[in-house]
């Protein structure tokens, strides 16, 4: 799982004019943690973290000052094939009975123009963490 796409979560925080600390809204399918990894080269495996939940500190006079803050259940991840997502689950990937959750915590980002950037940060899942991980938005 290369990368957790985020640009959902950006593109409804950069909607808000006022600077403001958001609840992601799971709910209404407003926000998604999506990933990709190709598979042997020819082709791309898709899937995403059907529960999770976050905050989003967003001011659009301000926006290097972005913050952002996810914690992800584990045990959601779905890659829309059962026997591929019970591998996933087992300890050979990520353990979700000994690491439920995982957690991605922004670091900076970085503005491009009005809708695009990179936002940085640290990202924990099982017992590897990654900092920084580096997520461009289009």
């Amino acid at each position: 799982m290369k990368k957790l796409l985020l640009s959902t979560l950006l593109a409804t925080a950069m909607t808000s004019a006022l600077g403001a600390e958001y609840a992601l809204d799971t709910k209404d399918a407003h926000a998604a943690i999506q990933f990709k990894v190709s598979h042997l080269g020819y082709s791309w495996n898709v899937g995403r973290f059907n529960t999770f939940d976050g905050t989003l500190d967003y001011d659009s006079a301000k926006p290097e000052a972005m913050k952002v803050k996810i914690e992800v259940q584990t045990n959601s991840v779905d890659s829309n094939h059962a026997e591929r997502d019970k591998h996933l689950r087992s300890g050979d990937f990520l353990d979700v009975k000994q690491f439920p959750t995982a957690t991605f915590v922004s670091t900076g980002y970085t503005p491009k123009d009005d809708t695009h950037g990179t936002l940085t940060g640290d990202f924990g899942v099982a017992i590897v963490s990654a900092s920084p991980v580096r997520q461009s938005f289009l």
